[in-house]
C-alpha cells in the first residue's frame, strides 16, 4: 500500500515552511497510486517523463529535462529530478503492476527532493490556479 502522508519540517530559504505531501504536488498521481495503475498509466510512467509523476510536479512539461536540451538542464531543469523520474520509470517497466510497493520508496525521496529544491514551483502554481478562479468568479457574477 502507498503510503502518501510525508512531512517533515523544512527551511526554505529564511522561512520555515510546512512541506508538501505527494497529494499537495502531484493530485492526479497521488489519487492513481490510491487505485489500482491501468496499462496507461504504467505505459506513461515508463515512457512518458513529462507525463509521469515527476512531470506532473513541474506542470506537465519537460521543463524539468532542459526542454530535452542537455545544457539547458541546470538553467531550467533539474539532474535529480531526471533521476527519480528514470527510477520510477524502470521501476513501474520492471515490476509492472504490482510496481506500488516498489515506488514507495523512490516517490518519499522525491518529495523531500522536491520540498528541498522546488517547493516554489508548486506555491507558484497554487496561487495561479487561486486568481484564475477568483477572475472565473468575478466575471460570472
Amino acid at each position: 500500500m502507498i503510503h502518501l502522508m510525508r512531512r517533515h519540517p523544512i527551511s526554505h530559504g529564511i522561512t520555515k515552511l510546512t512541506p508538501l505531501t505527494l497529494e499537495e504536488i502531484c493530485p492526479t498521481w497521488s489519487n492513481k497510486l490510491k487505485a489500482d495503475l491501468d496499462k496507461g498509466d504504467l505505459h506513461t510512467l515508463i515512457r512518458k517523463p513529462e507525463m509521469c509523476i515527476v512531470g506532473e510536479a513541474w506542470g506537465y512539461t519537460s521543463r524539468y529535462l532542459g526542454y530535452r536540451v542537455v545544457y539547458l538542464i541546470p538553467f531550467i531543469g533539474c539532474f535529480k529530478c531526471i533521476q527519480y523520474g528514470n527510477r520510477i520509470g524502470k521501476t513501474a517497466k520492471q515490476h509492472n503492476e504490482l510496481c506500488k510497493s516498489f515506488l514507495q520508496p523512490i516517490i518519499d525521496n522525491f518529495v523531500d527532493h522536491w520540498n528541498e529544491k522546488h517547493l516554489e514551483i508548486t506555491l507558484k502554481k497554487k496561487e495561479e490556479k487561486n486568481v484564475v478562479n477568483t477572475i472565473n468568479t468575478l466575471t460570472s457574477s
